[in-house]
């Protein structure tokens, strides 16, 4: 399920790319204008009109008077690509049944080009609200997900998402250096789960475990967060990190479907 980070090595088509960034654009400043897109990507305003208007023919974008917004054609190939990962069915189901039982917010990760991508997310009956959804890109050395998803990467790939991503620290709490991820890591394995003790978010916890199929493939990690008031004591240390290592095991077991 993993891949290795590769950005060297291949051909880029520069109309390809404009397209790219104009999208992505849209979706940082949530929706712009042809200038605006211009300025903000150092672009001719004639080349973005044009790719605007080849991205609206095929209905990538649509328009409310001069401005642009990504169009709901991406819901579609988002729903296609989640569900195409072999796991999301049965891990869905279990990360719906481990925010039952908690009552906190439960969540689902992959790996895909060096970042944790959030599969799913369930909510409790007490859960925080939290600004994740599906299909948000996180640096994976900040999160439990992240680390549990690394610790049981060959250690030759997480240099190389270390390389490309680096360590940015989200609190003072992160992880920053690859001294500090090697030794985290390695307690992650001998654990069989990761934490999170606010380095992604002040005041926010989280305990995972990894994913791992009946015939040892890694197909990520597996959740459940909640208030630093909430995560604590043997909560935090046993009660809970038991449910989650449950849950992972009922999705390993059921991988013998796959």
């Amino acid at each position: 399920m993993t891949e290795r980070v590769e950005r060297t090595g291949g051909r880029q088509v520069q109309a390809v790319q404009i397209s790219c960034d104009i999208l992505q654009a849209l979706r940082e400043l949530d929706g712009g204008g042809v200038t605006e897109l211009a300025t903000h990507l150092d672009v001719s305003k004639a080349a973005v009109h044009g790719h605007l208007s080849t991205l609206y023919r095929n209905e990538f974008v649509v328009k409310e008077g001069d401005t642009y917004h990504v169009s709901l054609r991406f819901v579609d190939f988002g729903e296609f690509a989640k569900n195409s990962i072999p796991i999301y069915e049965i891990a869905r189901e279990e990360t719906d049944a481990l925010a039952d039982q908690t009552g906190e917010v439960a969540q689902l990760m992959v790996e895909e080009h060096g970042r944790g991508v959030y599969l799913h997310k369930a909510v409790g009956d007490k859960a925080i609200k939290t600004r994740s959804y599906a299909g948000e890109r996180k640096y994976l050395h900040c999160t439990a997900l992240g680390k549990s998803i690394l610790a049981h990467l060959p250690m030759e790939h997480v240099d190389e998402i270390v390389e490309h991503h680096g360590l940015p620290k989200q609190t003072d709490r992160t992880i920053s250096t690859r001294d500090e991820l090697k030794t985290e890591l390695e307690q992650v394995r001998e654990r069989g789960v990761s934490f999170d003790d606010e380095e992604i978010l002040q005041g926010l916890r989280c305990v995972a475990a990894p994913v791992i199929g009946h015939d040892d493939t890694l197909y990520g990690a597996i959740s459940v967060s909640g208030p630093t008031s909430r995560m604590k004591g043997e909560r935090f240390t046993e009660e809970l990190p038991e449910l989650v290592k449950g849950a992972a095991n009922v999705i390993q077991v059921n991988t013998t479907q796959l």
